[in-house]
């Protein structure tokens, strides 16, 4: 015989599926709601939603909550994908702050034009098929241990689509299952192992420098699986950390070790000149994505088949080795935070580097290779005021006419023309 709905018992069971016993002081009880995600909800809340269906009275509904057994849950907060909005972990009964994403995915939708765009940014076919891979692998075996892989996209060129990247990422997984963060000083603190609760973990504008405590961390989040940590105001537990982390830059990765097996690095630009044409692009591929894009890919994340072993080393690509090459290499260390540091400056002579060279007994024979390894393309002779050096320039821009006898500019990747004497900047009182 099947209970009446409006049976105390019932209305009391129907309760107990849904509110969770937060914490009992005295006499005064508090509850989790899981359909609102409220927490230190009192018995009232629970009498009100009862008599809000109006099924009972009042003084019945007092009844059938003080009667009524509601599972206690525990402070601990945990990540699983696909698993229920409060999951048993060893007896205990969690909150999983992990949700359903909002898209679905549609396998039968053509995700083509993602692969395309990807080609477009990364330009080689392997490069692609290795991130789809590892996305794939995510999406399909979401609860499973991370790969100790992490990703570092960079590309000087502004207007890529680096941040349209990891905006697609948080539609397809979902805004639980991905973290960002604008910088790397989040990764710093005691704070910082709830950003690794996740599937991905997301830091844009990233600057590390090598051998910092920074650095340590994160080669120690991306090589583990749990780490044991003493957050703010608790005591020292084994937190699961499943996130792999994705960097995304405007300079290429100065701080990787020479036998770096965890990061799989690569440019990101978009051949494309004129800034117009750009963000023609960007219209046409975030139309095509808010129009059943998002959804094509995830239907393309649930069903590709992944080839590549995502627990081998990550691939070793040219900008990878470029990157630790030159970390060897004290002097263009030096060169490129001084570059870094003076992001204004677009035009230079040999001499701006001099207390380098002096520090590191550079050969005037050698200087031209370091600066050449460090990212800048000799011009030659250049009309600066009344002057005519021979300068240095950055190899993401160029050097135009500006006609007549006026002497150059300088075209920024933006498409700015700046004139060579600002180009050249602080150094300019020299003549």
């Amino acid at each position: 015989m099947t209970m009446p709905a409006n049976d105390p018992n019932a209305l009391g069971a129907k309760l107990a599926q849904r509110f969770f016993l937060r914490k009992t002081q005295g006499n005064q009880k508090t509850y989790y709601d899981l359909e609102t995600g409220q927490e230190d909800l009192q018995m009232g809340h629970l009498v009100g939603v009862l008599c809000s269906k109006g099924r009972v009275e009042y003084k019945a509904a007092v009844d059938i909550v003080r009667q009524q057994h509601f599972r206690p849950i525990s402070s601990k907060v945990v990540y699983q994908p696909y698993g229920s909005p409060v999951v048993n972990v060893k007896g205990l009964w969690c909150i999983n702050q992990w949700r359903v994403p909002d898209v679905k995915p549609d396998a039968t939708l053509d995700a083509q034009r993602f692969f395309f765009h990807l080609m477009d940014v990364l330009g080689d076919v392997e490069k692609v098929n290795y991130l789809l891979d590892m996305l794939s692998y995510r999406y399909q075996q979401g609860p499973l241990n991370k790969p100790h892989i992490a990703f570092y996209f960079y590309g000087e060129q502004g207007g890529a689509g680096k941040s349209t990247f990891a905006e697609t990422l948080t539609k397809a997984f979902g805004d639980t299952a991905v973290k960002t963060t604008n910088t790397v000083n989040a990764l710093k603190g005691k704070g910082a192992v709830d950003l690794w609760k996740s599937t991905w973990l997301v830091v844009e504008e990233a600057k590390v420098s090598k051998g910092t405590q920074l650095y340590d961390a994160i080669k120690s989040y991306t090589g583990d699986d749990y780490v044991h940590t003493d957050r703010k105001f608790g005591a020292v537990a084994k937190e699961h950390i499943p996130a792999q982390l994705i960097m995304l830059s405007n300079r290429p990765p100065m701080f990787l070790e020479k036998y770096d097996r965890r990061f799989f690095v690569a440019k990101w630009a978009l051949d494309i000149e004129s800034s117009e044409d750009r963000a023609e692009y960007f219209r046409g591929y975030r139309n095509w994505l808010e129009n059943g894009g998002y959804e094509a890919i995830a239907g393309l994340l649930k069903t590709r088949v992944v080839t590549a072993n995502v627990f081998e080393d990550a691939p070793i690509t040219d900008e990878k080795k470029v990157a630790t090459l030159a970390q060897f290499d004290p002097a263009v260390l030096d060169v490129k935070e001084y570059l870094e540091d003076n992001e204004d400056r677009r035009l230079f002579e040999m001499k701006c580097f001099d207390n380098i060279w002096k520090n590191y007994w550079i050969k005037s024979s050698e200087r031209k290779h370091k600066l050449i390894d460090a990212g800048l393309v000799p011009h030659g002779r250049t009309k600066i005021g009344n002057k005519q050096p021979t300068v240095w320039h950055r190899d993401i821009d160029t050097v135009v006419s500006s006609g007549g006898s006026s002497g150059v500019q300088v075209k920024l990747p933006d498409g700015t023309l700046v004139s060579a004497t600002d180009a050249y900047g602080d150094r300019r009182r020299d003549f």
